[in-house]
């Protein structure tokens, strides 16, 4: 579906920390969103500028390694996801986890409220569980009010039942407008790692030109494998900065 130049979307730069089995890795990432299924992450290191462009324009993937002036393509499916950031997700649960929303449409998710007796309280904890129907995921996220913000989320493989991510929210903007996380915690269960987002810029609603998100192979790039060699999708760290 074609849509206009300046199509209101949103915007945010994070810091990112990453904790696995090899140490912890400093980066940043902005993030262009336009539902729902359009992205744009820009992967940083502490300085300089992009290490690892991932566009995305809800058919196709565009994976560009500016420093080593090479690119790659695929269809924007679930297993390219993994191989770039580390989220086996389509287009729009990527942009619904990074936005705090539930994986699927609200008309067919459901929510329930859960009690558990605390008893060093001495009081009974209610929380409500927001479920998406069984599908190639299994989804729940919890938050404290029928409709409310998410605190947290699971994500589950569909067949199996093996746990794929846990997510923590936190620090939601107040006032107008929309309500977005500025602190994401993702566990990436099957890497054993640990990925947290702070947002320093945003999040905030802002133009985000279509076109940004299939952009132009800059002159010079060459075609490499980069979805199946690619040493570290976005979110386990950029890939390390050229030696000069």
């Amino acid at each position: 579906m074609e849509l206009p130049e300046g199509s209101t979307g949103y915007r945010a730069l994070f810091k990112g920390t990453v904790e696995s089995r090899t140490g912890r890795n400093h980066f940043r990432m902005a993030a262009a969103l336009l539902a729902p299924d359009r992205f744009r992450l820009e992967f940083l290191g502490p300085v300089g500028g992009p290490r690892l462009v991932v566009a995305v324009d809800g058919v196709r993937a565009l994976a560009l390694l500016p420093a080593d002036r090479a690119y790659d393509s695929d269809q924007a499916q679930p297993e390219a996801m993994d191989r770039l950031l580390g989220l086996p997700l389509t287009p729009s649960q990527v942009i619904a986890l990074l936005t705090g929303r539930p994986m699927c449409d609200p008309d067919v998710s459901e929510q329930q409220v859960h009690t558990r007796t605390a008893a060093a309280f001495a009081r009974t904890l209610a929380w409500f569980a927001v479920t998406c129907p069984p599908d190639e995921i299994r989804y729940e996220a919890r938050s404290r009010e029928r409709g409310g913000t998410l605190r947290d989320a699971t994500v589950r493989e569909g067949v199996s039942g093996a746990r794929l991510l846990d997510v923590d929210y936190d620090d939601y903007q107040e006032g107008l407008g929309p309500r977005w996380p500025r602190r994401i915690r993702l566990r990436l269960v099957r890497r054993d790692a640990t990925v947290e987002l702070i947002a320093i810029e945003g999040p905030a609603p802002g133009e985000v030109p279509p076109s940004m998100f299939a952009p132009s192979i800059p002159d010079g790039f060459e075609k490499r494998a980069l979805l199946s060699t690619l040493g570290a999708p976005g979110f386990m760290g950029v890939p390390p900065a050229p030696e000069r």
